[in-house]
């Protein structure tokens, strides 16, 4: 994955210390090894694996307790690819339907329940807002609205955040970083740097409004001292 600085930076801003040993405490325990042998015997490891050392990565950020980090990576990874049933595997669809209806595109009967309950105290939501913007609500709310039980089940809790979501769009952001953490922390990190590249350019031009400013008040006192 790209840009590994970049989310791992992203990490620290979503998670901080304190909260660390909650965010362990949500995951599923799970033994490493049982979940490693059972996705090499259903074919899945190495398409995984990838994933699993990008995780692997931003836990080193998120838990300083070996145990807590192997905890939180294993018990996504059997969250995100629960064992194969019956010869089928679930896989999980896209979250939002583009915006066209303002609804998540899926019932809350699954696995995470509570994304669609909308607190009526928030307005009207649009159906997109800047990428930064639903980011940005992401890694400040993640931690205070979802809830993962020990029956695999995850519940998300809106009326906890502590703003209303920016967009529908933040939502389905919101559920891919529970279903796929890893791919979530890639966009975030991706929307981060575009933030920081934009934060340059009003640097540069700033810099150069205040050049321009420089250079007339010199021209100003120049054309005084020749006057008099």
């Amino acid at each position: 994955m790209d840009g590994s600085g970049l989310a791992d930076q992203v990490e620290r801003t979503a998670v901080s210390p304190s909260d660390s040993t909650a965010g362990a405490n949500h995951t599923r325990e799970v033994d490493p090894l049982t979940v490693t042998r059972r996705l090499q015997r259903e074919g899945r490891w190495k398409d995984i694996e990838p994933e699993r050392d990008e995780m692997m990565k931003l836990a080193r950020n998120r838990f300083k307790d070996k145990t807590q980090r192997q905890q939180w990576v294993y018990g996504e990874l059997h969250r995100m690819y629960p064992p194969i049933q019956n010869g089928k595997i679930s896989h999980f669809t896209p979250v939002v339907d583009g915006g066209q209806n303002g609804k998540i595109s899926h019932s809350d009967a699954g696995q995470i329940q509570g994304l669609s309950s909308i607190p009526d105290a928030w307005p009207e939501l649009p159906a997109n807002a800047s990428l930064a913007a639903e980011v940005a609500w992401v890694q400040a709310n993640r931690l205070r609205i979802v809830e993962e039980r020990s029956s695999g089940a995850t519940l998300v809790h809106l009326a906890r955040a502590l703003s209303p979501a920016p967009s529908w769009a933040a939502l389905g952001w919101l559920e891919t970083s529970i279903r796929s953490y890893a791919k979530y922390v890639d966009v975030a990190a991706k929307a981060t740097a575009s933030g920081d590249d934009e934060g340059s350019v009003l640097r540069r031009e700033r810099l150069a409004i205040e050049e321009v400013e420089t250079l007339l008040d010199e021209m100003r006192e120049a054309a005084g001292d020749a006057a008099s």
